[in-house]
């Protein structure tokens, strides 16, 4: 009897185990997306005249620390996209995607950003404060920034930007990312026109 027992549960395990092994891989369908401009590099350090700068972190909506790509509904709900993830958290993609906008001003040079530290006492200090980076179930996309630099003399500029007519296709991540790639690089203009002007 424990002959027969224990040659069902050793035939058992074999044929899960060899089920497991014929599975065929299943190809995921989620796709993960970046936010900057595609193919740009950034200049090289110390290259430009001017003042030289850190971006820090950038100080989102809480909501938006998760990975999934997400947009408001009428009723104020959030919804995530199926299958539509963040390929680096928010905070640290909006740092770099900023940096890549600046690379061609001459404003001055950007010496790094969040997440890595500012390694210059020098550095005048960008801080950018995110009151909305959000899209709706109308096919409105939002973007409110006050901005700060605060130069290592403590003198400090400060500004508000506010998106203007950015809509995205309800559903189809690749146009959220480019309205808000739209947005940054209005952004990175506004301040460059701002500091310019001062």
């Amino acid at each position: 009897m424990h002959k027969a027992a224990f040659i069902f549960t050793v035939s058992l395990c074999l044929f899960g185990f060899w089920g497991c092994v014929n599975l065929k891989p299943v190809p995921s369908q989620s796709e993960s997306f970046t936010l900057g401009p595609v193919g740009m590099t950034l200049d090289v350090p110390n290259l430009k005249s001017g003042e030289v700068i850190y971006i820090m972190r950038p100080q989102v909506p809480t909501y938006l620390d998760d990975k999934r790509l997400s947009y408001r509904s009428a009723s104020g709900e959030v919804e995530s996209m199926t299958g539509s993830r963040w390929a680096e958290p928010l905070a640290e993609g909006i740092a770099r995607a900023m940096s890549m906008y600046f690379s061609g001003s001459d404003i001055g040079t950007i010496i790094g950003y969040y997440p890595w530290p500012n390694t210059s006492t020098e550095a005048s200090r960008l801080s950018l404060y995110f009151q909305s980076f959000g899209a709706t179930d109308l096919g409105d996309v939002h973007v409110v920034v006050r901005w700060s630099l605060k130069r290592t003399n403590e003198n400090t500029v400060s500004g508000q930007f506010v998106s203007e007519s950015l809509e995205w296709t309800v559903g189809e991540p690749e146009t959220l990312i480019g309205a808000y790639n739209e947005a940054l690089q209005q952004l990175a203009l506004d301040i460059e026109k701002a500091l310019r002007s001062e």
